[in-house]
């Protein structure tokens, strides 16, 4: 009989383009040499991702991970 694991974890994704969130930067900025670091990017993204998770028309995959992160 196959054993089950502990726990299974459902991660919900949503995946965003860094060339597009730079460029965003960059415009809002009016700085076409501005090199953005990640937490810029991850603070400039941070309103979309709570209006993402929270809408029911984005769209967003699934993943599946057993208890040490090995996908299902």
């Amino acid at each position: 009989m196959e054993t089950l694991p502990e726990r299974i974890n459902v991660i919900r994704t949503i995946t965003y383009s860094t060339e597009s969130i730079v460029k965003d930067i960059r415009t809002v900025l009016d700085d076409p040499h501005h090199n953005p670091d990640i937490e810029e990017v991850l603070e400039y993204i941070e309103d979309w991702v709570v209006e993402d998770m929270s809408s029911p028309l984005s769209r967003h995959d699934l993943v599946y991970q057993d208890e040490f992160g090995e996908e299902l």
